[in-house]
């Protein structure tokens, strides 16, 4: 089971939680952390330590996340999310932005992702591709594959999107639950399969021009050969997810 320990006292009304799943994130997490909490002093910082075999569950509580998970061993980012996910939904936030462990999400961007909400949106997804984003320099193939997943989310959603595997989103209380109660929860990578289910399910999808910065870590999860097989599967899981449709 995985072990959870708690940072002093939760914030009392905590609106926005902060999950960041995290993997041999020691160099980064407490920076994001620290960010997070001097932006947001109010929020509820919840880290995931997805198994970590170095000090990155330590890390997170010195910049003072309020919740430490620990994993018992590395799960994958999709149990770690979707235990966050939980531990959100289950403390009853009304918003949960989640965001990684490794810098390159911008934790002074998240306003322009509660503006959506607060307009209305379901959930809010930090784009790269928009016009306005201010992004670093995404490497050439890995560009393509993300064009390519959103002209196919966009064909099959009948709605533009332009960075559907983009992790850094705000869901509101309707789309958290639904992605919990998700019986098949992605295991690794929860991604743009995610997004055109929660549109089929009714839910607004927003995008938001942000400034986006290079993983500090240099280990993307979605390498080489890690993307030759990802991206199959990928869309695999959103052909099956837009024909699940019409099952119902």
């Amino acid at each position: 089971m995985a072990e959870l320990s708690d940072m002093g006292q939760l914030p009392a009304n905590a609106l926005v939680h902060f999950v960041i799943p995290a993997y041999n994130e020691e160099a980064n997490v407490g920076l994001v952390v620290r960010r997070l909490r001097a932006l947001y002093p109010d929020g509820c910082v919840v880290v995931v330590n997805d198994g970590s075999t170095d000090g990155t569950g330590a890390r997170a509580r010195d910049g003072g996340a309020q919740v430490v998970i620990d994993m018992p061993f590395n799960a994958g980012y999709g149990t770690a999310l979707h235990t966050g996910l939980v531990w959100s939904a289950r403390h009853e936030a009304k918003y949960t932005v989640t965001l990684d462990a490794d810098g390159q999400h911008d934790p002074t961007q998240i306003e322009k992702l509660l503006s959506l909400m607060e307009a209305g949106a379901d959930i809010a997804l930090g784009s790269r591709f928009l016009p306005e984003s201010v992004c670093y320099r995404v490497p050439a193939a890995r560009r393509a594959a993300s064009w390519l997943f959103a002209r196919t989310v966009s064909l099959l959603a009948g709605k533009r999107f332009t960075d559907p595997t983009t992790g850094f989103q705000c869901l509101n209380r309707k789309a958290l639950l639904l992605l919990v109660n998700l019986r098949d929860f992605p295991e690794k990578y929860p991604d743009a399969d995610l997004i055109l289910y929660s549109h089929l399910r009714g839910c607004r999808v927003e995008e938001a021009a942000v400034a986006m910065h290079a993983d500090q870590t240099g280990d993307s999860m979605h390498g080489l050969w890690k993307s030759a097989l990802y991206a199959p599967k990928m869309f695999v899981a959103m052909l099956a997810v837009f024909l699940n449709r019409f099952a119902h």
